[in-house]
């Protein structure tokens, strides 16, 4: 009767486990105690590979060992499934000594059982080594397939469960993957759209733009007019931005990288500054630029974005600023 409470309790503590790797170390722990031997193992079926696999070691030190599923006591009760107790294992034909000489352990007798799942398919091995009464009775083998029964179903519901994990993260990853595909998708077909966009309104905007190349002519009249050429200049400026915004916008359209150039900023600044000067929101501003003591300043960027940001920003800083502020 005390056997049987222990089972219960082994069974509630075994069924509680969900990890496959921790609940082998629990039934080790418990079999060692419940069936009063000094070594137990659990060895599991590999179909795919027709291997027996078991672990040795805790933790960071755990390691996987494997071989075939043909070798051994545990390979003859895995193919099998029979029930087999070894009193003199050293002189048994399916004893491998080889694991007592690396480890230094003794092997007296040996009790090996089949794991059955519920359908009664062998699954793995469990095995337990020196009884420490001397040897393996009856009633070891009938409460070793009792325990063996109990870590089988345990072992079943715990794979079960990591699958179903598993199962569940390969879900989420490819859920994952359709949904960046599918914004992917749209983003192209929104890119497409944009490009189509660009595409006609550009060409239009062009075609009304070519009534400001008339500006060259006027210069030309005028070529000693100092006024004329710097406000013919602005006019033209002013053009090649508007082209240049188009161009910007279909290259978005294609994602497209932003063309960059060594380019000096002093002269970009003080063009920027000087065309917004005409800018009807800013004329109650006024508007200085400080020449820095250097002459020049390089840097590597895209001239017609820099100079976009730069007016956005005495935009905001005159919208920002009470009427006739200096900036």
């Amino acid at each position: 009767m005390e056997k049987f409470k222990k089972l219960i309790d082994i069974s509630i503590k075994l069924s509680s486990e969900t990890n496959v790797e921790n609940l082998i170390d629990l039934i080790i722990k418990n079999s060692i105690e419940f069936l009063d031997c000094e070594r137990s193992t659990i060895f599991l079926i590999d179909e795919e590979n027709q291997q027996l696999f078991s672990f040795s070691g805790i933790g960071i030190n755990r390691k996987e060992i494997r071989f075939p599923i043909t070798k051994g006591v545990a390979g003859r009760v895995a193919i099998t499934g029979e029930i087999l107790i070894i009193d003199d294992p050293y002189n048994h034909p399916l004893f491998n000594k080889e694991f007592d000489q690396l480890t230094g352990f003794r092997t007296r007798n040996i009790l090996t059982v089949p794991l059955k799942n519920v359908e009664g398919k062998v699954t793995g091995v469990f095995q337990v080594l020196n009884k420490k009464d001397n040897i393996f009775t009856d009633e070891d083998i009938e409460l070793s397939l009792a325990f063996a029964s109990i870590s089988a179903v345990a072992l079943e519901n715990a794979r079960l469960i990591e699958e179903e994990k598993h199962q569940y993260e390969l879900l989420q990853q490819a859920y994952k993957e359709l949904q960046q595909a599918q914004e992917t998708l749209v983003k192209q077909e929104k890119f497409a759209t944009i490009g189509q966009f660009a595409s006609g309104i550009s060409h239009e905007i062009k075609n009304q733009l070519v009534v400001l190349m008339a500006v060259d002519f006027i210069r030309k009249l005028y070529p000693d007019n100092k006024k004329i050429i710097q406000y013919t200049e602005y006019i033209i400026e002013a053009r090649n931005r508007i082209i240049s915004l188009l161009d910007e916008i279909r290259d978005f359209s294609k994602n497209k990288e932003y063309e960059k150039a060594p380019a000096d900023l002093i002269p970009l600044l003080d063009k920027t500054v000087k065309l917004c000067r005409f800018d009807n929101d800013l004329k109650k501003m006024t508007l200085n630029f400080d020449t820095p003591q250097f002459e020049k300043a390089y840097s590597l960027i895209n001239q017609d974005k820099i100079q976009q940001v730069l007016i956005n920003l005495i935009r905001n800083a005159a919208h920002a600023s009470e009427p006739k502020s200096t900036i």
